[in-house]
């Protein structure tokens, strides 16, 4: 951690900049002018420092300012195109036999990885089944978990198990909707430093839907893993290592086999209250 922070003195022109925007004042103001990192242990790693720089004189985690791109040059999508696409997006229930590229599955999970987290806690983990193969061996495994589930003191629901019931025989799947993969963003609620779980995971997937969609992946929230695992706390545990009070959202993806040639319309839905 000691080495987390450094700053090119021929750079820094000792604006202060960098030790006025650290939330948990571990920059000071060094006796030459220059920051210093007071208690390495504390910093939050959150790059605010190496983001603000305005001469690029910060060295962060190994990285120069000149490996970063710079904001100013940055193609950013205007207000109208993201409320455009806010309006477009929908939830995919019917998909292709298209698996999706690797590559722009791999480049949007990378990019997944500057989702933010309470106090930059970044305690994450993003578990892929990719393609039709890896999700059909989630599928089984699923399956298998439901049918031999043993509770003594009440059946599964009807909800629960006529579905599992039409998957296992080839029918309808109203868990997975023929998606080609699926993710879960799951975090370890075993870390005191996370302070928001239940949030990070939400916002994390939330994020993987836009980047998605960019890329031409279709989506749809899995809520029913979610659904399913409140029944039968086994349930991912041993095929995703996530344990039964895991915070944890799921998305299914793939390639869309329908198109909607209009948005909807919705913004009076909301409920907006000023005070």
């Amino acid at each position: 951690m000691n080495n987390i922070f450094q700053i090119d003195e021929a750079k820094c022109v000792r604006c202060g900049t960098c030790v006025s925007d650290c939330a948990f004042k571990v920059l000071k103001t060094g006796d030459d002018g220059r920051p210093v990192m007071s208690d390495a242990a504390k910093c939050m790693r959150c790059q605010h420092c190496f983001a603000i720089c305005p001469t690029g004189a910060v060295k962060f985690d190994g990285h120069a300012a000149e490996e970063a791109a710079e904001t100013a040059s940055l193609a950013l999508p205007k207000a109208i195109e993201t409320e455009n696409w806010m309006r477009s997006r929908r939830s995919i229930r019917h998909f292709t036999d298209e698996d999706v590229s690797r590559e722009s599955l791999d480049r949007v999970l990378r990019a997944l990885a500057n989702a933010p987290t309470g106090c930059n806690a970044r305690g994450l983990t993003f578990t892929v089944y990719p393609d039709r193969a890896s999700l059909a061996r989630f599928k089984e495994s699923f399956l298998h978990t439901i049918e031999h589930h043993r509770d003594g003191s009440r059946l599964l629901p009807r909800w629960l198990a006529i579905p599992a019931i039409k998957l296992r025989k080839g029918c309808e799947d109203i868990f997975f909707r023929g998606a080609s993969g699926l993710l879960i963003v799951s975090t370890d609620e075993t870390n005191p430093a996370l302070a928001t779980p239940e949030q990070d995971v939400a916002s994390a997937v939330a994020l993987f839907e836009m980047l998605a969609n960019a890329h031409g992946i279709s989506t749809c929230w899995c809520g029913f893993l979610r659904m399913v695992q409140n029944e039968v706390p086994e349930l991912l545990e041993s095929s995703a290592g996530i344990r039964p009070k895991t915070p944890f959202c799921a998305m299914l993806f793939g390639k869309a086999s329908v198109r909607y040639p209009r948005t909807v319309i919705r913004d009076s839905y909301a409920n907006i209250i000023y005070r």
